[in-house]
């Protein structure tokens, strides 16, 4: 884990997602303003400013080869990541990636990566040295699983309106190059997922290498946030036991804890023919919501729920808005998320689910 000692708030951070989505009344700040980056921004700001709210076209080239005989290992190898910005220049960063995931790493054709690039070559661009992401890209090369990528990456997307405390991410049409075989191109949609670390300095917080011992060390606003939008999204695949798709950030004042969620695949929202529930759970498949949020009780659970009720044109115009659906795939995503509001406008059967 690397720990980072500057603070930060550049509200720049939600440039991408206010134009396309507004920004839903209950969004809570978490990062106060301490002390600036002067001018300077991440790599990963740079991406959604060259285009905010389309898809960037990049060039990934490696030894595809090599990744895939040796994937288990999760090593990094030699890389190069291209993209022309704004004005028509050619920018080229040497990195390194590695494959990661667990189902997608064995499953599909090629595994989700970790990107890193050199923090020095950062910095020498005159960008923070946040330089370790993700790399989600379609499992298999068809259509069916593209539209899987849109819905996780609307996931995403929807969690940023909820709140600052979320990974952003940006949408990408990756050109992907053996250098065994360099005239082939293998294209994937995908999107890059945001650096730990750069979250971390958002919200005035340090990650944590280990869970909380506590549940009392939870900032409740954001757990309660955490576990309410996974069950709007009808996503079971998350612990906190053993940090399963869950980074914890303690803020640095407070001392409070944030759990911040990521991978959505085995959502049901994105319902992604591989996902199953665990073998634990009283579910028979992930289009079928449970609550995993412990007791709430109703107090707090009726201000949540006006909170998401009040959110409820927001979401469904940033749905509607989302330009890469096909018809059935946002007709698809809109049904789900209606019958979440259904279940929320109906009081007493929304209690009924916060205390079983």
């Amino acid at each position: 884990m690397r720990n980072l000692k500057h603070l930060k708030t550049q509200w720049l951070c939600l440039l991408a997602f206010t134009l396309c989505c507004p920004v839903l009344i209950f969004a809570q700040s978490t990062a106060t303003p301490a002390r600036l980056h002067g001018d300077s921004i991440s790599w990963l700001d740079q991406l959604l400013l060259e285009d905010s709210i389309g898809i960037l076209e990049v060039r990934l080239e490696t030894d595809l080869k090599h990744l895939m005989r040796t994937k288990a290992d999760e090593k990094y190898q030699p890389a190069v990541f291209k993209y022309k910005n704004k004005a028509g220049e050619e920018k080229i960063y040497n990195a390194e990636v590695k494959p990661r995931g667990k189902t997608r790493k064995e499953i599909c054709v090629h595994p989700p990566l970790k990107l890193k690039i050199k923090k020095a070559d950062l910095t020498n661009a005159g960008m923070l040295p946040f330089n370790e992401m993700k790399i989600v890209w379609e499992c298999k090369p068809s259509g069916s699983f593209e539209q899987f990528i849109y819905k996780e990456f609307m996931a995403y997307r929807l969690y940023n309106r909820v709140t600052p405390a979320s990974f952003r991410a940006k949408l990408l049409k990756i050109n992907l190059v053996d250098t065994n075989s360099p005239t082939k191109v293998i294209e994937k949609i995908g999107f890059i997922v945001e650096d730990e670390d750069q979250v971390a300095d958002r919200l005035a917080s340090l990650e944590m290498a280990e869970r909380p011992k506590d549940s009392k060390q939870f900032a409740r606003q954001h757990f309660l946030n955490f576990v309410l939008f996974e069950y709007m999204i009808g996503n079971t695949d998350w612990a906190f036991g053993n940090m399963h798709n869950t980074r914890f950030f303690e803020h640095i004042t407070s001392k409070k804890v944030i759990p911040v969620p990521y991978d959505f695949d085995y959502s049901g929202l994105v319902n992604a023919p591989y996902a199953i529930p665990h073998e634990s759970l009283p579910i028979q498949n992930v289009r079928e919501r449970y609550f995993k949020g412990g007791v709430v009780n109703a107090p707090e659970g009726m201000i949540l729920r006006k909170q998401f009720l009040d959110s409820k044109q927001a979401v469904l115009d940033c749905i509607k808005n989302f330009p890469h659906f096909d018809k059935f795939t946002q007709q698809d995503v809109m049904d789900f998320i209606l019958e979440f509001y259904r279940e929320l406008e109906d009081e007493k059967r929304f209690l009924r689910i916060l205390n079983p």
